[in-house]
């Protein structure tokens, strides 16, 4: 039975590079590993690794001398001070940073009473400067004492991330009843001020909307100062420019939505993100580019050249309407971007993105509903937002129509140490025509287990690699590529009758054949998209994503596609070959030369059928014959596509 579950998203190759770090083996946030983090809570334990290893990471490509801060901390980065209060002896005082607040809830808001009128204020002033009563040991008196254990913010970042901490089965439930207020439908403010003095004292300010539709400022103090012999204590810590004060935007939220069933484990998360017009704009600009340029190819290209790309189907017409449509779109977001109206808010749930009003943003009164992680951005008038130069610069090599060398084709393999490529007088380059085809192997099963009703319910699905890849230049029939590719995870099946992989094929130290790092592949495939190639093969897509690369619609034939009826079935590359070009193939595993040869020929042929206004005829009796013979030539079926 389909329960109409949202299935998440399956980033394959990111998984690939996260699952080979050792840190987060050793933190638990990969599934299967004992101890792991509960789904609920791990997108928080995940954010504070990603940030502190980015931070790294980013330290090793843009450090600039003289420089003590990370990008990632600079932009994130809060200074607390801890202390431990003693009755009888001087307190001990400590500093930390971190990247992250951790909300934390005073065990007095569980009083009758006292929960409905608990503001995410209060909330956020108490997790910036806790106390917390607990037993310690002494070491004057050797012996535990009764102590308070306080741990105060003494800096603001520009970028305010919250760990919400009360997601999930094993969180407390105090926290979560306070998010859930059910008469509290925008609990989570738009707009928050945080201020510090210099006695450490923290208010925090949340703009709310009254019930007469005014808005007005809330404010959440201190009620008592900090204890002379406190601020004593800590007088010689750095004081960071206090007092200090800074407002804020929200900018993002992460939830988790549970879904209907017994299992409290059950569901998935979603993202709320605040995206600018000028993002909008962007993305607009980039699709005009795009359908200009498949319209300048539709009225350039002669008749008898033009090729059956995945935007052949799209007449002149339907394209000049898009590109219309396009430039209303866009004068609507230039008229935005002029207005106070300048972003909008997103929801990223799996493939689904969807516009949301800021009210369904902040809501968390619905039950299925739970706070994960929330973001604020620092805002003001006089505030000239800007990344730093350093991390400017590198996000400036890292997008755009950035070229890849064609040294990119000249690889060292890594069982032999021989090398292999090609020359770039001799490479294929705008509008020529490239066979490629990819075998994949297998580097995490299915896992599945069996419902009371006897249904199949999978836990996780399986994730393929990139093992081999091979493209032909089409205008010389010559083999440009042809390597191996050492998967970054433990291989657990080579599908080897799919595939025609070995497990020696695979091994650096007895491999015959080129191997070389899933990149050096990737890079090859850029290169020749960039270079305006256009890639013939079958069932492109499946090989793109798994070579985790986006190639545009109007350099892509896919035979699968081209030999495809509307609400039929599509038919496997070994069955139309058979039919088509008369041959059998692939008699007992997979060869990707093979496979990519016969789908440039399948595309020649179509080519003929077409010029010769046969094709719809043939294609038709191509179906007919395969109803006929279920899609079997006397062999055994395989599963290409």
């Amino acid at each position: 039975k389909n329960t109409g579950q949202v299935k998440a998203y399956v980033p394959s190759n990111f998984i690939a590079a996260f699952t080979t770090l050792p840190e987060a083996t050793n933190l638990a946030l990969i599934d299967g590993v004992a101890g792991s983090a509960e789904q609920a809570r791990r997108p928080e334990s995940f954010y504070r690794f990603i940030v502190q290893y980015l931070d790294r990471e980013l330290g090793l490509l843009t450090s600039e001398p003289g420089q003590s801060k990370g990008l990632v901390d600079s932009m994130q980065g809060i200074n607390f001070v801890s202390i431990i209060e003693y009755a009888t002896s001087k307190s001990k005082v400590s500093t930390s940073r971190a990247y992250t607040v951790d909300l934390a809830y005073d065990q007095r808001w569980s009083k009758k009473d006292a929960t409905p009128n608990i503001r995410f204020g209060e909330v956020l002033r108490y997790s910036l400067c806790k106390d917390a009563p607990l037993r310690a040991w002494s070491d004057q008196t050797r012996s535990y004492e009764s102590v308070i254990q306080r741990k105060i913010a003494t800096s603001l970042p520009p970028l305010l991330s919250l760990s919400c901490s009360c997601a999930g089965k094993h969180a407390d439930p105090l926290g979560l009843n306070i998010w859930q207020q059910e008469d509290k439908q925008n609990w989570l403010p738009e707009y928050i001020e945080v201020q510090i003095e210099t006695d450490r004292s923290i208010t925090v300010k949340e703009l709310v909307t009254t019930d007469d539709g005014k808005e007005e400022w809330l404010v959440s103090q201190q009620k008592l100062p900090l204890p002379a012999s406190i601020l004593k204590s800590i007088k010689d810590e750095p004081s960071q420019n206090l007092p200090m004060k800074k407002s804020y935007r929200l900018e993002a939220t992460i939830s988790f939505v549970r879904s209907s069933g017994n299992s409290l484990d059950a569901g998935h998360h979603v993202l709320h993100v605040r995206v600018p017009v000028e993002h909008e704009i962007e993305a607009l600009n980039k699709q005009l580019r795009q359908i200009e340029m498949c319209l300048e190819e539709k009225e350039q290209a002669p008749p008898d050249t033009k090729h059956i790309s995945l935007v052949s189907r799209i007449s002149p017409d339907t394209l000049k309407e898009r590109h219309k449509h396009l430039h209303n779109q866009l004068s609507r977001q230039e008229e935005k971007r002029n207005s106070n109206d300048s972003s909008e808010w997103l929801l990223i749930n799996g493939f689904v993105v969807t516009k949301v009003k800021p009210d369904d943003v902040r809501s968390f009164n619905a039950k299925f509903k739970e706070p994960s992680i929330v973001i604020f951005r620092e805002v003001g008038e006089e505030k000239e937002e800007q990344l730093p130069q350093n991390l400017a610069n590198l996000l400036s090599t890292c997008g755009g129509e950035t070229s890849v060398q064609t040294s990119a084709m000249e690889t060292k393999s890594i069982s032999d140490g021989r090398h292999s490529g090609i020359s770039s007088q001799e490479l294929p380059g705008k509008g020529d025509l490239v066979a490629i085809d990819a075998e994949f192997v297998c580097v995490q099963a299915e896992q599945s287990n069996i419902t009371y009703s006897g249904s199949k319910e999978i836990v996780s699905e399986a994730r393929n690699a990139l093992a081999r890849l091979s493209i032909i230049d089409c205008r010389t029939n010559e083999v440009i590529v042809d390597d191996y590719v050492l998967p970054k995870e433990p291989v657990v099946d080579c599908l080897t009758r799919f595939s025609g992989i070995r497990e020696s094929d695979l091994d650096p130290s007895t491999s015959p054949h080129h191997l070389v790092t899933p990149k050096e592949a990737y890079m090859k495939v850029r290169l020749l998209m960039e270079r305006g190639c256009i890639f013939v093969g079958h069932g492109l897509s499946q090989d793109f994503r798994v070579i985790n690369i986006c190639i545009p619609p109007h350099q892509i034939i896919d035979t699968a596609v081209i030999y495809h009826q509307p609400n039929q079935r599509y038919i496997s590359l070994r069955y139309l070959t058979n039919y088509v070009l008369g041959r059998d193939m692939q008699q007992e595993v997979h060869d990707s030369i093979e496979d990519s040869r016969a789908a440039y020929e399948l595309y020649m042929k179509a080519l003929i059928l077409k010029n010769e206004k046969k094709f719809d005829e043939y294609l038709m009796m191509l179906y007919n014959h395969g109803h006929s013979t279920q899609f079997k030539l006397g062999v055994a079926e395989d599963s290409n596509y």
